[in-house]
């Protein structure tokens, strides 16, 4: 758009702003998932397009901060190509269920901020994370039967319940399973879903707005709590302390509370005072789904998605792709999606063509402790019986350091499991490393780049 067009009259302003704005929303309904489209992008609009700026409005201050965060530089890439010229984008807090539109602005005094009560605390839930499209299997089932549990008893058994895995294994849907089974079994309940980096944006922005009453008020009155990535704590002292408190006031009452991490509370950075109130209830582990459960997983997704699939292009994801549900269900849509535009059916020798680009050998690698004293010793020229034996020089210590925190980051092995593979070292000399490394990461350079590259070999990488 040229300099003269960006004179245009209010309704030519306002038509080509709702054109682009539609088009954005097309798009990151493509990026983003239903649930969370629907409560924080639909919901918002553009307002006004003045001097190359375009102010969006929200209702939601987690709206607000979650687009500026996470797309406002996609939304202002589309914008910029649908209107032709170079713009700039605000989100802003709006009074009232319905932003005014463009064409309703007018020059008048600023409106007030919503009232802080209106703000809800609780993330949606997906409803296509259910019980019923649940796969259970010998990895996951403990965890699944204290949910179930849970869901149609919650605050009277396994509470709390601490659930751990790496990502991709189930978790989140569990959470999303609880909560909705919860409320339709009693529709007065109040449950909330979060993760830990909304936890921490709530008591970020309640202690800046002078607002932690209102804050500990809210959070005070949950029934069901469902906390999403607890691990995003660790570092945020204060945030963790409110956590604590939090917690305490929440589980006194005889609520239900129910906690995911990407490891076992033992493994977790946390105050010893709040590691402790999680090991009190019931600790479930998910793992990465044998072969049978990875093909049921692929059967039920593919009955959901209306695909025909013989068990011989099951067998054959469910052989490539052995890491995590969440790569599964990519690799089906990928196909899903060639075969629809092909216009062709799907066949074993379709799949791997498709899909041994993305996922072929290398890209599943079972990664062992042993993998990764191996590829330390070469990297830094070092016996892997110097990174388990007893020597203490800089030139030892700081590849086993490294081998200690790549196997935190890359491995299923627990502390202990670690210090055992690094010449029976105690868990707490494998915590101590890690954190070192994870403190020198932040200052240098080239340590990062090193990391990075043995990360990449691991994972399958070519040398």
């Amino acid at each position: 758009m040229s300099d003269k067009q960006l004179q245009l009259g209010e309704d030519d302003a306002y038509l080509a702003l709702q054109n682009a704005w539609e088009r954005a929303l097309e798009v990151l309904s493509e990026h983003v998932n239903k649930p969370s489209f629907e409560s924080w992008i639909k919901t918002a609009r553009p307002i006004a397009f003045e001097d190359g700026l375009v102010r969006i409005s929200t209702t939601s201050r987690f709206a607000k901060h979650w687009i500026e965060n996470k797309h406002v530089g996609l939304i202002q890439e589309i914008l910029e190509e649908h209107m032709g010229c170079k713009i700039r984008v605000r989100v802003e807090l709006v009074e009232g269920e319905e932003p005014v539109l463009l064409s309703e602005t007018l020059p008048k005094k600023p409106k007030p901020q919503p009232k802080s009560d209106d703000e809800p605390i609780s993330l949606p839930l997906n409803n296509q994370y259910n019980f019923e499209n649940f796969v259970v299997g010998p990895t996951n089932r403990l965890a699944h039967a204290c949910a179930l549990a849970i869901a149609e008893s919650p605050g009277k058994t396994y509470n709390p319940l601490f659930v751990y895995g790496g990502p991709g294994l189930g978790k989140t849907h569990l959470m999303h399973a609880i909560g909705q089974q919860a409320i339709i079994s009693f529709p007065g309940m109040r449950v909330a879903y979060v993760s830990g980096e909304a936890f921490t944006y709530h008591y970020i922005t309640a202690l800046r707005e002078h607002r932690t009453g209102e804050f500990r008020r809210k959070y005070r009155s949950i029934d069901l709590w469902l906390v999403d990535d607890i691990q995003f704590l660790i570092g945020k002292e204060r945030t963790e302390e409110e956590f604590f408190h939090t917690y305490n006031a929440i589980y006194d009452m005889g609520k239900q509370i129910v906690l995911t991490s990407d490891r076992a509370p033992k493994d977790l950075q946390l105050d010893t005072r709040l590691l402790s109130r999680f090991e009190c209830g019931m600790i479930a582990d998910v793992a990465p789904p044998d072969l049978e459960t990875r093909m049921a997983i692929l059967q039920t997704k593919a009955e959901y998605e209306n695909m025909s699939l013989s068990n011989d292009v099951i067998l054959y994801i469910a052989k490539l792709i052995t890491s995590n549900v969440r790569r599964l269900e990519s690799a089906l849509i990928q196909l899903h999606a060639y075969a629809s535009l092909m216009k062709t059916s799907v066949t074993p020798t379709l799949a791997e063509e498709v899909l041994s680009k993305h996922f072929g050998e290398g890209a599943d690698p079972v990664i062992d402790a042993q993998k990764v004293l191996l590829e330390v010793s070469k990297r830094f020229n070092v016996d892997m019986s110097d990174l388990k034996g007893k020597c203490r020089s800089a030139d030892i210590v700081m590849p086993r350091q490294i081998a200690m925190y790549l196997c935190r980051e890359l491995t299923d092995g627990s502390l202990p499991s670690i210090g055992k593979a690094l010449g029976g070292r105690d868990h707490s000399t494998v915590l101590h490393a890690c954190k070192k490394i994870e403190q020198k990461l932040e200052k240098d350079k080239s340590l990062a780049g090193t990391i990075a590259e043995l990360e990449k070999l691991l994972r399958g990488g070519k040398s």
